[in-house]
């Protein structure tokens, strides 16, 4: 696929913003996950923690020995351009987990960094994982970012949440939206997909089932496709991935459904 260039000939990069309207529905979970399905296809990708009160993003992909983070770059110690780190597939900026690191940091200026990080070109995307719900962490990245995904569980109190950031992220200019539904176990009092089509009004990226491999191998801080690649949920997010690219999705054939299955129920 030919990459898009701006007028200066480099990368044009997305700024997207993965936003929930609660905590708990498995968001950076899936913005480290997301980079890494996008990576697979040949993009580069960096992932920003701008939960700085609360950052978990190093955990999910566990990182524990990095020097530079975003407060280091609010403070005008480090240059943007220099940040971005290297964590197997994954390029990112953490959020700093000390409280002392708060001081002098104005979560305010988070779009200034992102644009000039996405001026220098050397990105397809830009991963902007958000707080939950509509704080001031939240309502920077909805200033940061052209593009947004809204991750949710399908149980209706936290589509209503959604709901509200979206109409929010709305009178901010905002007007493309996806919407990803995440931990979906089919059961009854859940949202069906094209139910849900309908309460958002915006297109569905794609849908991630539940699985106790995702719930594994986050407390251990190995995205899913590091600590089981031959999950059906990297297939997912695969799709998802292919879906937010433009690509024509190819579904994994019959025979790597069944050998995944059965690798499954061997416990491999």
């Amino acid at each position: 696929m030919k990459k898009k260039l701006d007028n200066r000939g480099g990368i044009l990069t997305k700024i997207i913003g993965i936003v929930s309207g609660k905590g708990g529905v498995g968001k950076t979970t899936f913005a480290a996950n997301l980079a890494i399905a996008l990576s697979n296809y040949r993009k580069r990708v960096v992932v920003v923690d701008c939960n700085i009160t609360t950052p978990h993003l190093a955990q999910y992909i566990g990182s524990k020995n990095y020097s530079i983070t975003l407060n280091n770059i609010f403070r005008n110690e480090v240059d943007v351009r220099f940040a971005p780190l290297y964590n197997d597939s994954i390029m990112f900026i953490p959020a700093s987990e000390d409280l002392n690191d708060l001081r002098k940091v104005d979560i305010n200026e988070l779009k200034k960094y992102m644009k000039k990080l996405a001026k220098e070109g050397n990105y397809d995307y830009i991963i902007l994982d958000s707080a939950p719900g509509l704080g001031r962490e939240a309502v920077s990245v909805l200033e940061a970012c052209e593009e947004i995904i809204f991750v949710t569980t399908p149980a209706i109190p936290n589509l209503v949440d959604v709901t509200r950031v979206a109409e929010v992220a709305s009178q901010m200019g905002h007007n493309k939206f996806h919407i990803v539904l995440n931990m979906v176990r089919n059961k009854p009092f859940e949202l069906k997909i094209q139910s849900a089509k309908g309460f958002f009004n915006a297109p569905i990226l794609g849908t991630i089932p539940f699985d106790e491999d995702v719930m594994d191998s986050t407390s251990q801080g190995i995205p899913i496709f590091w600590y089981k690649s031959n999950s059906c949920i990297c297939d997912h997010y695969m799709e998802i991935a292919a879906n937010l690219i433009g690509l024509k999705y190819e579904k994994p054939s019959v025979l790597r459904r069944v050998s995944r299955k059965f690798n499954k129920l061997v416990g491999r």
